[in-house]
């Protein structure tokens, strides 16, 4: 603990996170100083005032992670008041700024790790910093630890980008990826050992054989085809999430089952699709307000690069009224299109609405 506080009474360094609180060295007109971010707060604090101000944050403390483009040092205070220290690699190798307004615009530094490792395109960076930020407001961030499953997981960019982003704000992302193709598997694994992520493990399982003996905080899912994303968000409910984002792929069970009626909006197969798409999201976004979730329902990612660029952001927010005008609409909407959906099938009995006649 010693050498993380010299590190921070010294130059060099990028980012201290104390408890959610968070330093950043700046230079000002009128000399160094320290940016000291506390939730809504934000103060600067000239270095001379440094010291005894740091020696305040690290009274108390109980997670302290100190960010630095040499290598990053990560401190825990155990329930007898004893210091682990641990170190990492660097999060960013990103030189530490000189001016107070050169302020980073995205989630991740555009040098981060995870970048090099994964070898993806500059637009896959791109989608990957706009889904850590639709994800940032999530008020998950503001615990030390969280739990995630990745249902589906695939080669997990999004999921390891939210390891990274926890490293950057002093929050631990304990990530499960789960995923039915073992090659994916361990290849996505590889890439997680080679970042120095130990909070990140990987199973070749589907999510409905997945069991935790914990509630997890949040289960994500992307792309996953047709009744996947039902199966996820079942899941999602089954295992305790406090929030569940998912970005639907295919809906090709909707459209099956709306095909037979025949109007001016269904003729054209096309059409068809668009529609089912929106039946099959409006039925889950109201599923899961029914079981006491908020919804927004958000572009993904811009519609240049994919049509299905749907998201839904869901978050436990118990709410009555919420949750009856919610099963209304969820009644209305399935009976008149006389469908039944496979999320009603999943969850079963959690679903507070009566089967269709």
């Amino acid at each position: 603990m010693e050498q993380l506080h010299s590190r921070a009474l010294g130059e060099g360094w990028r980012k201290l996170v104390v408890d959610g609180i968070a330093a950043t060295p700046v230079t000002l007109k009128r000399g160094p100083a320290v940016k000291v971010v506390d939730g809504p707060r934000t103060e600067t604090v000239p270095r001379e005032e440094w010291p005894a101000r740091l020696d305040a944050l690290l009274e108390s403390a109980r997670n302290v992670h100190l960010l630095a483009p040499d290598g990053d040092l990560h401190a825990r205070r155990t329930k007898k008041g004893n210091w682990l220290v641990s170190h990492a690699k660097p999060s960013s190798a990103t030189p530490v700024a000189e001016e107070h307004d050169r302020e980073r615009q995205h989630a991740l530094p555009a040098d981060a790790p995870l970048f090099r490792a994964t070898k993806i395109s500059r637009d896959k960076e791109r989608q990957v910093q706009h889904y850590v930020e639709l994800l940032r407001p999530l008020p998950l961030w503001e615990r030390e630890t969280i739990r995630v499953v990745d249902a589906g997981c695939g080669k997990a960019y999004m999921s390891l980008a939210l390891v990274a982003y926890g490293r950057e704000v002093g929050t631990r992302v304990e990530l499960v990826g789960l995923d039915t193709n073992p090659q994916v598997i361990e290849t996505t694994r590889a890439i997680a050992e080679g970042l120095g992520y130990d909070e990140a493990r990987f199973e070749a399982t589907s999510i409905d054989e997945y069991e935790s003996e914990q509630p997890i905080d949040l289960l994500v899912s992307l792309h996953a085809c047709d009744t996947a994303t039902d199966e996820a968000i079942a899941a999602g409910v089954r295992l305790g999430a406090e929030a569940i984002v998912v970005a639907p792929c295919c809906h090709h069970e909707l459209a099956a089952q709306i095909a037979g009626q025949k109007d001016a909006l269904l003729r054209h197969g096309l059409l068809l699709g668009r529609q089912a798409d929106l039946v099959t999201d409006a039925l889950r976004a109201a599923a899961l307000e029914m079981l006491g979730y908020r919804v927004d329902v958000i572009e993904f990612v811009s519609t240049e690069h994919t049509a299905k660029n749907l998201m839904l952001r869901a978050e436990r927010a118990p709410s009555a009224p919420r949750a009856e005008r919610a099963a209304a609409e969820y009644v209305e909407l399935r009976d008149r299109w006389e469908v039944e959906p496979a999320i009603e099938r999943l969850l079963g009995e959690r679903l507070p609405v009566s089967p269709r006649v």
